[in-house]
């Protein structure tokens, strides 16, 4: 930065005589003639003028400098001239690139811009729609589970730019995203490559109207986050990726955390839906981080239950700092057609009477140990949280139960899970199962001969979490698609099974 400064010129002492004025000393001795201070001199013909260096860099190199006047604007110089083996996509304020620099602010201070710049680089990923939501497209894309010819992007790249296309319909509340999928072979299932989220959307309001939210679903930040359709209509959404400016989140191995501060997502209203939306009834269940692993298990101790608007859950007991929310599964009224939901009820959906109970914006967390009953109010979007300190749970054993083996179903004290010594909340075979054959099936009676109501509690498939190639989870009971012998264990605080080959 240079910086004109303010010149002191004192006055010289023989100059000062020359003009007449008191002379430097203190007089010649005349005691009643005061001295007269001399009054000094500046030099104010450029002394309010200030300039400011602007920087202009490609990463950590300086391209080019500009002198700025104090609160003057920083030129939008063109770099294209200078760099003629990148695409120029803009100027940004720090060197992360995250926000555009603003040319309509005065400069006052020395500045440094940054140009976000990339080499061309061939596209090779194959992009495709991944959501939930009422229309076809996103009903059967069941958040990735499912990909079709439908899901996928148009490849409409050139030479020198990666573009890729998808007109969809979309209604309110909709959520959805872009990924490229990844097919496993040996589990016949999707997993999600880079993920291109709410981060990449430019101009999520237009016109001053809000089409589309960014946030929602568990996403960890923008770039990952889900974007929600606020206005109904047809959209055709063009994804523009720049690979040479790919890097991982955090320096991760894993291919999901791809980011990129090049790409972008644009998109167009083409015209209102082509689809009616069908009438949906929605159901809510618990997820949590040790409740249910954060796993998708709907059963009766995690699902609500709808009575006049209201959504309710009793008597679930929960560990002092436990993370959980409400995620939901939509069910289309005419056809019973399930699909996975986007709506969650989370810390932010709380009562202020709850929130002495429990905590969080995100999700919610436990104060203390406890059974507590949930109350979710559709109308208010409110979650009433209840602790239920009167509630005394039946006692009862844990048995293994099923045809397996050639045996009958029944209560058989040597198929009695025992408590793990290391970890008390875990209760195991002591020894494994046999299963004959395929289609022989297995679940986990909670049970107490003294009540008048042995069977008090009953687990089957629903309390799975992983999905396994030995045995099918599609029906009630817990059906072994290989024979074998098999380890069983249940989590009591999770009531999650689990069972591994022996």
């Amino acid at each position: 930065m240079k910086r004109k400064l303010f010149t002191f010129v004192p006055l010289l002492c023989g100059v000062a005589l020359a003009m007449g004025l008191t002379a430097c000393g203190g007089g010649t001795g005349d005691d009643s003639s005061s001295s007269e201070e001399v009054v000094t001199s500046l030099t104010t013909s450029d002394a309010d003028e200030t300039t400011h260096t602007v920087t202009y860099y490609d990463g950590d190199e300086a391209l080019h400098t500009e002198e700025v006047e104090d609160g003057d604007t920083a030129p939008e110089w063109d770099p294209t001239t200078t760099v003629t083996d990148k695409t120029f996509l803009g100027w940004y304020g720090e060197p992360t690139l995250t926000h555009v620099y603003d040319f309509t602010l005065p400069v006052t201070d020395d500045l440094s811009i940054f140009g976000s710049f990339v080499s061309y680089q061939e596209d090779t990923r194959h992009w495709a729609l991944a959501g939930s939501g009422g229309t076809e497209l996103l009903k059967t894309s069941n958040w990735g589970k499912v990909f079709t010819d439908e899901h996928y992007m148009v490849n409409e790249s050139t030479e020198t730019e990666n573009i890729f296309t998808i007109e969809i319909n979309l209604f309110v509340n909709d959520q959805f995203q872009f990924t490229n999928p990844v097919y496993d072979e040996s589990s016949d299932s999707y997993s999600w490559g880079h993920q291109r989220g709410g981060g990449y959307l430019v101009e999520p309001t237009r016109d001053g109207v809000e089409y589309f939210q960014v946030g929602g679903g568990l996403g960890a930040d923008n770039y990952t986050a889900n974007i929600t359709a606020l206005v109904e209509g047809r959209y055709k959404f063009t994804l523009t990726t720049y690979p040479a400016g790919d890097f991982q989140k955090d320096d991760s191995p894993e291919t999901y955390d791809n980011r990129n501060y090049y790409d972008t997502l644009e998109w167009v209203r083409v015209g209102d839906s082509t689809e009616v939306q069908a009438e949906m009834t929605t159901t809510f269940y618990l997820k949590g981080a040790y409740i249910t692993d954060w796993g998708d298990l709907v059963n009766d101790h995690t699902k609500m239950v709808l009575s006049d608007g209201v959504h309710t859950l009793n008597n679930v007991y929960l560990k002092a700092e436990d993370e959980f929310m409400f995620a939901s599964i939509f069910t289309e009224t005419a056809t019973g057609e399930e699909s996975v939901g986007n709506v969650y009820i989370r810390g932010s959906n709380l009562t202020e009477e709850s929130k002495a109970l429990v905590s969080g914006e995100s999700n919610i967390k436990v104060n203390e140990d406890g059974y507590y009953n949930f109350s979710y109010d559709e109308a208010t979007e409110l979650l009433t949280v209840v602790k239920n300190d009167d509630y005394v749970p039946p006692v009862a054993s844990y048995y293994v139960d099923g045809n397996f083996g050639g045996r009958s179903w029944g209560i058989d004290e040597s198929l009695k899970l025992v408590q793990d010594e290391t970890d008390p909340e875990v209760y195991s075979l002591s020894s494994p199962i046999t299963v004959s054959a395929a289609d022989e099936e297995m679940g986990i009676q909670y049970y107490n001969a003294e009540l008048s109501s042995p069977y008090v509690d009953f687990f089957g498939s629903s309390y799975v979490k992983t999905a396994d190639d030995a045995y099918d989870l599609t029906k009630n009971n817990i059906v072994f698609k290989t024979p074998g012998t098999y380890n069983v264990s249940i989590n009591t605080y999770s009531h999650i099974i689990t069972i591994t080959a022996a």
